[in-house]
């Protein structure tokens, strides 16, 4: 496979991470340790190296004043950059600029250290295009899988309740707003049977 090929199939092998850890402002995001490690073992399967590299970086002071002291200083970090995708199989590269940068109350090297690890996570992120949420992955499926028609034997199971409850057909198609029975999406399945229920009890 060429490179591109390669990283069409690391973005196919994480289709969805969840956010489990929390800021300090109670934002949720996705933890960098868990995201790194995912696309990494895929980057060593395809043997795919990512090379980041630093251009025109800064620190300058910054006021950052607090309660306690109104006159402190502070350090802002940014930097062009630029991500570099290597295919050690072949000569095949991709370069894609990014930029970062980041604040810190006393050291200029941390200032630059949360720059790099807060970036190279949203790098990841938006680059293989991976959806993030709160929801547990099972919910996010559910909530996001294309829909469908009912199965056959659904079909089967209204056609007998139709027939027990000695309902209008056409006047059933009308309210459940199809042409025939076979064209009820999956997700209002369970909503036609507690209708016909409920004409049963009445």
């Amino acid at each position: 496979m060429k490179l591109l090929q390669k990283l069409l199939e690391i973005r196919k092998s994480v289709e969805y991470l969840q956010k489990t850890e929390t800021g300090n402002q109670g934002a949720k995001y996705v933890d960098p340790a868990v995201l790194v490690k995912k696309i990494r073992d895929k980057m060593d399967e395809h043997k795919i190296l990512l090379i980041p590299s630093l251009n025109d970086s800064t620190v300058e002071s910054i006021s950052m004043p607090t309660k306690a002291n109104k006159d402190a200083m502070g350090f802002i970090f940014k930097s062009g950059m630029t991500y570099t995708w290597m295919d050690t199989e072949s000569t095949d590269k991709l370069e894609i600029p990014w930029f970062i940068t980041a604040k810190h109350m006393t050291d200029p090297a941390m200032a630059g250290g949360s720059a790099l690890t807060y970036f190279e996570r949203y790098f990841m992120l938006k680059f293989f295009q991976i959806p993030t949420s709160k929801d547990d992955p099972e919910y996010f499926a559910q909530k996001t899988k294309e829909p469908s028609t009912i199965s056959e034997q659904q079909v089967t199971i209204i056609e007998n309740m139709i027939t027990d409850t000695d309902t209008d057909v056409d006047k059933f198609l009308v309210w459940a707003k199809v042409k025939s029975i076979s064209e009820i999406m999956d997700d209002k399945f369970q909503v036609v049977v507690s209708a016909l229920k409920a004409k049963v009890s009445r």
